[in-house]
């Protein structure tokens, strides 16, 4: 189930969905003897293929087994503060033209 939506980290994917995707899944499962922290570490690395999973291969010593720091290194590394300014520019520069009405501006 982990597999079925991979995170490739190309840029014109959002890894704040695959997050959000990714702790869905995990909030369903959970393996007796297993605790819940752990088992989100093991799977993990599993929606992960190409960029992303090298990514996470060069960080997960940096972070000591905490997965807040690990969860905004990951968003960070793939929707970085520039991404975030441009996409607050187009925002704010938002024009509508005189005859355009709103929903198709």
């Amino acid at each position: 189930m982990v597999r079925e939506q991979t995170f490739l980290g190309h840029d014109n994917k959002n890894p704040y969905h695959h997050l959000r995707e990714f702790e869905q899944l995990f909030s369903c499962l959970s393996i007796a003897g297993m605790a819940q922290e752990t088992l989100r570490w093991k799977l993990f690395p599993f929606s992960l293929s190409e960029r992303a999973r090298q990514w996470y291969a060069h960080n997960i010593g940096k972070v000591n087994r905490e997965w807040e720091e690990l969860r905004d290194r990951f968003c960070l590394a793939f929707f970085p503060i520039s991404r975030i300014a441009s996409l607050r520019k187009e925002i704010l520069d938002f024009r509508q033209d005189e005859k355009e009405s709103l929903g198709a501006a």
